[in-house]
């Protein structure tokens, strides 16, 4: 489903400031709030999905007051208690998304693989106003997800300007399309290395030099989550660096990353930046999360 589907239905504008970048700014966007739909058991579940879907998706709409991670609960909907469980409940995404809020105060926020909007949500409470919070999420198949999740967010941070990338975020070069095992798909650019019988198709990317220079943002904390292709996005901000020194949140994928490149090689790029890793925050065969901060 693409965006053209969305501007029919949802009050938003698309701005083309580039023949590569597409922005779908969200402005004032609503959420209906639907009457409370019964309790579904599992076996009701099973034998009526489709309608099981229905009611749950009319039931996620009913307001509610939810804690955010400034300890202070925000009037949005049933949904978003759902949506927090996992960064509450799992370690490694809690601990995360701690580290996260205590290292952003306030800023332009650019979130490079976004998929349903988390970090928006554990970072919207500390942004001032009219900053600009950008989330990156070229995979069609979330973007709607994505949508829904910052117009409930934007309901609340009305001074907050959310915007979607639909691009691939990259070094600037064409990317594949790439399927991996984790069921996200990566945006991998040409010229590295990887399975030739995983390659789904090949698209236009953008760099977040070129968003920062097309939205005047001033970047203060950049999250970069996208499945082994941080290298390429890093490679992408050259820019942003030297003028911004952003804080980075990033998930290095030792499995994903394509065969010509290393963890080491990622590293380097940041020390070579003058960043220092300020902490590793979880670690294992699957994934690297850490924050690296200019050396002031």
């Amino acid at each position: 489903m693409g965006f053209g589907y969305w501007k029919k239905t949802c009050p938003r504008d698309e701005i083309d400031i580039h023949k590569e970048l597409k922005i779908l700014t969200l402005l004032g966007a609503s959420v209906r709030v639907c009457p409370s739909a019964p309790n579904m058991n599992l076996t009701l579940k099973k034998i009526f999905p489709k309608f099981y879907r229905y009611v749950k998706s009319i039931e996620n709409k009913i307001p509610a007051n939810v804690e955010f991670w400034d300890k202070k609960k925000y009037r949005v909907t049933r949904k978003i208690i759902t949506f927090f469980k996992p960064f509450r409940g799992w370690p490694r995404l809690k601990a995360e998304a701690n580290f996260a809020f205590e290292n952003y105060n306030g800023g332009d926020f650019i979130d490079v693989g976004a998929y349903h909007g988390h970090f928006s949500y554990i970072l919207a409470p500390k942004a001032n106003d009219f900053d600009n919070f950008i989330s990156c999420q070229p995979d069609h198949s979330v973007q709607d997800e994505l949508f829904e999740n910052l117009s409930i967010l934007n309901n609340v941070f009305k001074k907050i300007k959310f915007s979607i990338i639909s691009n691939p975020i990259s070094s600037g070069k064409d990317v594949y399309q790439v399927d991996t095992i984790y069921g996200h798909p990566a945006f991998i650019a040409i010229d590295n290395k990887f399975k030739s019988d995983d390659i789904k198709k090949k698209i236009k990317s953008t760099t977040i030099d070129l968003l920062v220079d097309s939205l005047s943002l001033k970047p203060k904390f950049i999250k970069i989550d996208v499945e082994g292709a941080e290298y390429d996005v890093l490679k992408g901000m050259n820019n942003t660096f030297l003028n911004f020194k952003p804080a980075i949140l990033i998930e290095k994928h030792p499995t994903l990353i394509p065969k010509n490149i290393t963890i080491e090689e990622i590293d380097n790029f940041l020390k070579s930046k003058n960043y220092i890793l300020k902490k590793k925050i979880y670690a294992d065969s699957i994934a690297i999360n850490e924050i690296w901060k200019f050396n002031e």
